[in-house]
């Protein structure tokens, strides 16, 4: 995702969820695609850490999104102190994010 429309549409309609390392807007899309859209704010770091932490997520989105139950578009924005995290804490943040979509799906 690109458009501030696009980002726009997510936070007034989409659902967020919460973990330790991120934070999620997401919202229920076409079956077929899974988009994402990054909010890192300049709180993160400078350009370089901010970069890093986008890599991260980036790389923990693509190997999770076939896992999702539902296209979606899904904004990520990192908590306070992501430095501190490692790629495995980013991995679980995705893992806690879909058992949260799954089990509201039954609903």
């Amino acid at each position: 995702m690109r458009k501030s429309a696009e980002f726009r549409n997510v936070f007034k309609h989409g659902k967020k969820v919460i973990t330790d390392t991120l934070v999620f807007h997401i919202l229920k899309t076409d079956p077929e695609t899974a988009r994402l859209g990054l909010a890192v704010s300049k709180r993160v770091g400078n350009a370089v850490v901010r970069n890093h932490v986008k890599r991260r997520i980036r790389e923990a989105f693509r190997l999770k999104k076939e896992t999702f139950p539902f296209g979606c578009d899904l904004v990520v924005y990192p908590r306070k102190g992501i430095m501190d995290k490692n790629f495995t804490d980013y991995q679980r943040s995705f893992d806690i994010l879909i058992a949260r979509v799954r089990k509201n799906k039954k609903h």
